[in-house]
Formats: structure tokens, C-alpha cells, sequence
């Protein structure tokens, strides 16, 4: 009977033992399930709250929203949800730089996407440079973004070499014969200028420039020197894309320099299509031309109509700018890509990214890989871009005549002066 009883606990032992290590056996499966249902993170930069042009970062932040929202409806990637996680830049390189070393080293991020500020994602770029993270940077526009020639880093938005090109040359058509300019004093006013003002040259067309620094908010001493001046000046280019935008614009009409008769007005950086450019400028913004990144309505596609249509009825009827169709379309290229690779590693997204031929809600993208210009590596070279028109107060961007390029502009005009 003992030797029973000792044969059955050494049956039970056996079988404890066995139990134990079939458990131990399965634990690393249980481990494997649960990482695989792990999200895949992404990351967005931008500004959300002041200094940084917030009012339009809060808005691309909501295109990512929707984003986010239609690929976990379609079961995530590589079986997968997916995660955004959002960083607010405030619109300053220190805060940008922080924001992408959190994203990368504390969240995980396989990808980021975003931005608004050009020094902002100067500064992020190195980052994400050192860890070799795919960056898709939306509505910046200095040419040194894409120039560094980084791999990691593609930008679906315009460059200034695009933009203001196409401004230099919009100002020839129209006929203005001297051209009064206020720039930001940063990398990008600079150059802006530098590029207008070639332009401007090849046409001869007289300009003058001042440059002004980025937190000037009051212009009257450059406004007053140029209404005073003989001969006199028929056009106001303000290359500013802070918070004194606004101000400029209203100052040069409430001091009777533009827009009038005799002057029309230009402002160049993003801010006359913002959602809060009405509520800051009122009467002093009608006759202003800006450009628009974009697509124009007569361009739109299926998945342009769809996405204007979630937007508007997300977000209390607003119109969604371009800069908001880039940070909806930066999403869905970086998910692309995830897809196209089936990996999350950096170097599949790039190589990727690279081969993309993805239609978005702003055209069909494809990537440079040339190197010269050194701004045209992982550009979006046909990032769309026209010039419009205000003619009413509290007109939508999208509803503004578009003047230029001529292949899509809405009137007969390529400016229309006050009061005609």
C-alpha cells in the first residue's frame, strides 16, 4: 500500500511537472498575442498653444483625428491599431526639438508627422535624423528642410523656391511696376525674398526690401516710409508668417497704403488662410491675395470631397486649408508606407515612402530622389499651389477667385483692383 500511495505521488509529481512546463511553454505565445496587438505609435508635432500659430495646428491635429479614426475602422495596420500620440511645439525650436526626442525615445514613435513652423521643424529634423525616424513634414516651407539632403525626412507641402517663385512671377503678370517689401528677418523671410526678388529683376520690375523681426508687431514707421516715397510704390509684398501678419495687414489700410486703387497688397506665409485671418484683419483683408496650398475645387478628387465633408461636419462647418488637407494626407502617406513595407522598421517605411505612388486628398504623390537642387530630395514636387483673391469680407478660402497659375484661376482677372 505504501508503495502505492508512493507510486501515485511520483504519477502526481510527474504530472505537475509536465502541467508546469506545458504553462511555461505557452507563456511566451501569450507574450508573442500580446504584443502583436500592441498599437503601432505614431507621432505629430505642431503648435497648440501660443506663440506658435495654434488656431491652424489645433486644425491640423483634427485632420490627423480623422485620420487616425478611418484606419482603425479598417482594422488598423499589420493587424494593429494604431496610436498618434500629439506634441505641442508651441511654434519654438527648443520646445520641437524636446517634443521629437519624448516622441521618439519615451513613446516609441515608428514615424512622426506634422508641424507648421519651418525653424520648428529645423530643429526637429535633427532629431529625428540621429534616430533615423521617416519625419513627413507638413506646410514648412525652407528649402533647408528637404536640402539637408537627411534620409528620413519628405515634405509633402510646397518649398519656397516653389512658392515664391510662383509669387515673383503672379506680381510680373499683373502688371505692377514698383514693389515695396517687408520680410521676416529669420532663414525663410530671407530667402523668400532672395527668390522674389530675382524674380522681380528678371521682369524689371523696382522693388525695395526692409526686414523686420519675426515678434515686430507694429509697422507704422516701415509703412509711413513707404506711402511717402516717390516715385510711388503699387504693390505691398509681406513676407510674415507670425503673430504681426495680422497687424501689418491692418496697419498698412487703416494708414491708407493698401489695399487702395493705387496699391494693392500680398501676404505670403500661410496666416491669410487661417481660420482666424477674418476675425484679426475685418475690412483690411478684402482685395489681399495669398497664396493656397491647396487643391483647388475644380482639382478636387473623391477622396477630397469625402474628406472636406468629414471635416466640415466634425468641425462646425470650417473649411479645411491646406495645410490641414497636408497633415490629413501626412497620416495616410506614413500609413501607406507601414502598409506597403509590412513592417514598422525606419528603413522599409523610407524605401517605401520612396516608391509611393499614393493618391491623396491633395493629388497624387510621388517623392524626389534627385539631389540637385538639394532642396528637391524627398520633395513633393507637385505639391499643388495657386494664388487668390479676396474679394469680400469674411470670404472662405476655399469660395476666393483663384488669379494664378492660370490654368486654374475661377476669374478673367489676374488682379482685381479696389473698387473696380
Amino acid at each position: 500500500m505504501r508503495q502505492d500511495s508512493s507510486k501515485s505521488r511520483s504519477v502526481l509529481r510527474r504530472r505537475d511537472v509536465l502541467a508546469t512546463a506545458g504553462a511555461a511553454a505557452t507563456l511566451p505565445m501569450i507574450g508573442n498575442r500580446a504584443r502583436a496587438a500592441d498599437p503601432i505609435v505614431l507621432g505629430w508635432v505642431g503648435p497648440l498653444s501660443p506663440p506658435g500659430g495654434y488656431a491652424e495646428g489645433t486644425n491640423m491635429k483634427y485632420a490627423a483625428e480623422i485620420a487616425l479614426d478611418e484606419i482603425n475602422a479598417q482594422g488598423g495596420l499589420l493587424g494593429r491599431p494604431v496610436q498618434i500620440v500629439y506634441a505641442d511645439t508651441r511654434g519654438m525650436p527648443a520646445e520641437g526639438r524636446t517634443a521629437a526626442e519624448r516622441l521618439v525615445t519615451q513613446n516609441k514613435a515608428v514615424a512622426v508627422f506634422g508641424e507648421f513652423h519651418s525653424p520648428v521643424a529645423l530643429a526637429e529634423i535633427e532629431v529625428f535624423h540621429k534616430y533615423g525616424i521617416p519625419f513627413m513634414a507638413c506646410d514648412v516651407w525652407s528649402d533647408q528642410i528637404t536640402a539637408k539632403g537627411y534620409p528620413e525626412v519628405f515634405r509633402n507641402a510646397p518649398s519656397v523656391s516653389l512658392i515664391d517663385v510662383t509669387i515673383g512671377q503672379w506680381i510680373a503678370a499683373a502688371g505692377f511696376k514698383r514693389v515695396a517689401i517687408i520680410a521676416e528677418k529669420n532663414d525663410v523671410g530671407l530667402a523668400a525674398r532672395t527668390l522674389v526678388a530675382k524674380e522681380l529683376t528678371a521682369a524689371k520690375i523696382a522693388f525695395d526690401a526692409v526686414d523686420a523681426d519675426p515678434n515686430l508687431t507694429d509697422f507704422t514707421a516701415q509703412i509711413l516710409r513707404f506711402k511717402s516715397a516717390s516715385p510711388a510704390y503699387d504693390f505691398l509684398l509681406t513676407i510674415y508668417s507670425e503673430a504681426g501678419a495680422y497687424p501689418m495687414v491692418r496697419q498698412a489700410h487703416d494708414l491708407g497704403f493698401a489695399p487702395t486703387p493705387a496699391c494693392g497688397i500680398y501676404n505670403s506665409g500661410g496666416q491669410a488662410v487661417n481660420p482666424t485671418f477674418w476675425e484679426n484683419v475685418g475690412e483690411a483683408g478684402k482685395y489681399l491675395a495669398t497664396e493656397n496650398v491647396g487643391l483647388p475645387k475644380s482639382a478636387w478628387n473623391d477622396k477630397t470631397k469625402a474628406f472636406v465633408a468629414a471635416y466640415k461636419k466634425r468641425h462646425a462647418g470650417d473649411d479645411p486649408s491646406g495645410a490641414v488637407m497636408e497633415s490629413y494626407d501626412g497620416a495616410w502617406l506614413l500609413f501607406d508606407a507601414i502598409k506597403t513595407a509590412g513592417s514598422t522598421d525606419s528603413k522599409a517605411i523610407i524605401s517605401a515612402l520612396e516608391k509611393t505612388s499614393y493618391v491623396g486628398v491633395r493629388g497624387k504623390y510621388a517623392f524626389s530622389t534627385e539631389h540637385e537642387p538639394a532642396w528637391h530630395y524627398h520633395q513633393f514636387l507637385g505639391a499643388p499651389l495657386t494664388i487668390l483673391q479676396y474679394t469680400e469680407v469674411k470670404q472662405p478660402q476655399s469660395d476666393a477667385p483663384i488669379v494664378w497659375p492660370r490654368e486654374f484661376a475661377t476669374v478673367p482677372y489676374v488682379y482685381k483692383k479696389p473698387g473696380t
